[in-house]
């Protein structure tokens, strides 16, 4: 199969190629976009743009990030969350658009039956990361491997056990942490139909490489989501999961270290590289936040997200006046 690349020299170059889609793209919007996804966004619309865009999948995504990076939607963000900024609610954009655009019209509609939701989930998405760090600008590496394959990799430690699974009918959700030597993939899923999240450490094997097939795994589960959902919060400082696998020998961890996040994964019978961690900065502690945050919802689906994180708010910072 040929593909046709095409080069986009200028700001200007990409506003006309976005207009030509029947879009418009105001310089605010462009310039997140270009600081914050910028090959992946410009892979979308070379794809519009040379006619490869056979299923429109590129198309609706273009749409759908300028809807949602909008002046208008961001002021409408920031009218609830004054504290996010347009870089912020690009992984969101990225990740959830449809439900970031319902949330923004629910938040606005003091009428809507969903009004009161929508804006606590507004505020808690934004409330999760860190101000005032910058937004990564390293090139992406290569994607975390697939489920099937992580499955795989894992089979022999975990045989007995029923290894996670994504929703039936669901895509499977990820957000990858890149560092220099290692790299964390969180893994959205359900364990014996309970939602939780799974946890890849990987060792780099060179440059923009990481070593996924034999990636150390660690599942967190809903009690647990709801304490690092604590941490991004910043409702505690940290978290420690210990004796978790089939050897009762792995361990996880989380800190909130004033401008970032710190995670670790611990495997101590894995001979190579036991401990893996990562700094988790602003722009990926929003999405992977909010892939805790989302998780923790479907586990209790018929209890309002405010009353959700008042429980878990309550319950963490009396731990840690407890633990002073």
């Amino acid at each position: 199969m040929t593909t046709t690349t095409t080069h986009f020299a200028t700001a200007r170059d990409v506003a006309n190629a976005i207009a030509s889609l029947g879009f418009q793209a105001s310089n605010e919007t462009i310039g997140a976009l270009s600081r914050n996804c910028r090959e992946e966004f410009l892979e979308h619309l070379s794809n519009c743009i040379s006619g490869q865009d056979q299923d429109g999948l590129s198309k609706k995504t273009i749409g759908n990030l300028i809807r949602c990076l909008s002046p208008d939607m961001v002021a409408r963000i920031k009218a609830i969350a004054p504290e996010a900024t347009i870089d912020r609610i690009v992984p969101l954009a990225k990740a959830v658009p449809t439900r970031l655009l319902s949330a923004i019209e629910a938040a606005g509609n003091p009428q809507h039956d969903r009004h009161d939701d929508a804006k606590a989930y507004l505020s808690a998405v934004f409330a999760s990361a860190p101000a005032g760090e910058p937004p990564s600008n390293e090139m992406a590496p290569p994607p975390a491997p697939t489920h099937k394959e992580r499955a795989a990799s894992d089979q022999s430690a975990s045989s007995s056990r029923q290894q996670p699974e994504a929703t039936d009918g669901k895509k499977y959700n990820s957000c990858h942490v890149y560092g220099s030597g290692y790299a964390l993939c969180f893994n959205a899923g359900q364990w014996e139909g309970k939602p939780g999240v799974m946890v890849d450490a990987a060792v780099s094997d060179g440059p923009k490489s990481y070593d996924w097939r034999n990636a150390s795994h660690i599942w967190l589960d809903t009690n647990e989501v709801g304490a690092v959902l604590a941490v991004f919060r910043r409702w505690r400082k940290g978290i420690e999961f210990a004796a978790h696998g089939a050897q009762n020998d792995k361990a996880f961890s989380i800190e909130f270290q004033g401008q970032h996040f710190y995670a670790k994964v611990t495997a101590k019978k894995v001979g190579n590289h036991p401990t893996r961690a990562v700094k988790i900065m602003s722009t990926d502690a929003t999405a992977v936040s909010i892939l805790f945050l989302t998780q923790l919802a479907e586990s209790y689906p018929t209890i309002p997200l405010n009353e959700l994180l008042a429980t878990v708010r309550a319950t963490h910072e009396i731990n840690d006046a407890a633990a002073a």
